[in-house]
């Protein structure tokens, strides 16, 4: 199989508009993975940054090269995931987890895009579509900007170069709103700040934005029902 068509004819699914789109204009071509992505391939995508390269914790698939990994979960091959779930993956974190479109809870066109743990059978539904998920994925990204992020090393210059290249190329994949609100918190330095967990807990971060100031913009910009609602994918 060689395009998403393919993909989407063997697997009996469609994929929802905007990741056509995304993958029409080269948006999901991280470059080739092997030991020297962060050497040499990491570098020459900075100037025109694809899909989320400066996320939260996210490596985007391409769907041609991971076909059996999607093939996997679609086909329920692993996981022993409830057949009346239907998930296509599409990333992947540091940790294994994925990131999937959830194709059983499509209403009115809007396919939700579900946080998939690799050690735990609950699964999260972070956002009501593909377009909201970026949008929380370049908030993420501002909350916690350190040694483990994708900007380690660079000058507060150049992550703000870095951040500016990257919204030069996802705009378009964004509403106005969401567009300022990001052009908005950009004009920040970086501070530190103390985050109080719900369990009382405190620790130190650093960043161009807040963990409440994410909530709350969460909250106002992407609501939905089943925002942020976990469901067992065993039951």
């Amino acid at each position: 199989m060689n395009t998403l068509q393919d993909l989407e004819k063997e697997y009996n699914f469609t994929y929802p508009e905007l990741y056509r789109q995304l993958y029409d204009n080269k948006m999901l071509d991280w470059g080739a993975e092997g030991n020297g992505w962060y050497t040499n391939i990491f570098p020459t995508l900075k100037e025109n940054p694809p899909l989320l390269l400066f996320g939260n914790d996210i490596e985007i698939w391409d769907p041609i090269v991971y076909q059996n990994g999607i093939r996997e979960i679609i086909n329920h091959e692993v996981y022993d995931i409830n057949p009346k779930y239907r998930m296509v993956p599409f990333a992947k974190n540091g940790a294994g987890d994925l990131y999937v479109f959830q194709l059983d809870m499509e209403t009115n066109g809007e396919v939700p895009i579900t946080f998939f743990p690799h050690d735990d059978s609950e699964a999260e539904i972070l956002a009501k579509n593909l377009q909201d998920f970026i949008f929380r994925q370049l908030l993420e990204s501002l909350t916690e900007m350190d040694e483990y992020s994708m900007f380690e090393g660079d000058s507060e210059e150049e992550i703000k170069i870095h951040l500016q290249n990257q919204l030069n190329t996802h705009r378009k994949y964004l509403t106005p709103k969401q567009v300022e609100i990001l052009e908005d918190i950009y004009t920040r330095d970086i501070f530190k700040y103390t985050y109080k967990t719900s369990n009382g807990s405190e620790f130190e971060a650093e960043g161009m934005l807040t963990f409440d100031e994410l909530e709350n913009i969460i909250n106002q910009e992407i609501a939905f029902e089943k925002l942020n609602t976990r469901f067992d994918y065993l039951e």
